[in-house]
Order: C-alpha cells, then structure tokens, then sequence
C-alpha cells in the first residue's frame, strides 16, 4: 500500500503543471504515469535496493528519471514524502 503526503500530492501537481506546460499533453501523460509506476508498484517491490538519504536514516530515496522519490516505511504502508527535481537540495525540502 501507498500512501502520498500532502507535499508529495502537490509536487506531483507542480510537475504536472510544468510538464504539461513545456511539453505538452502526451508528455504529460507519459510522464505523470512513469512517476505513479514507480510510486505505486516499482518501490514497494524493490524498496530494498533504495539508497538512504543521509542526515535522514529514516527516508528513503529512488530515482525516476529528473526526480528523486523521497519515501519510508511505516507499518507496512510506503509513504511518499516528496517527489523533488534532482537539481533541488533535499536538506532545504524535506
């Protein structure tokens, strides 16, 4: 199970926002889909192959093209905390 932090909610609306902004409505699709693949399906079966964040031992991290997937584990739930662009300072967002 997956669940996403209001942060997390409204980064993936930002992103959306841009995508679609910048490259158009197929991108967006496309884009939008690859990032709640790997939410929902490619971390919580390969969770254990993620790099840990450091300074935060209890987060999580996974890759996705641009953006880095910051998340944790909590009673069986995958929790999604942030979805940030590879090019923002997680010590300032998270």
């Amino acid at each position: 199970m997956v669940h996403y932090s209001e942060e997390a909610e409204n980064d993936l609306f930002e992103i959306g926002v841009y995508t679609w902004t910048e490259w158009g409505e197929e991108q967006f699709v496309k884009y939008m889909a690859l990032l709640r693949a790997t939410c929902e399906d490619i971390i919580p079966r390969k969770h254990r192959f993620a790099r840990s964040v450091p300074k935060r031992p209890e987060l999580l991290r996974w890759r996705c093209e641009r953006h880095v997937i910051y998340f944790r584990k909590v009673d069986g739930v995958f929790e999604i905390v942030r979805i940030l662009h590879d090019r923002m300072l997680p010590a300032t967002h998270l």
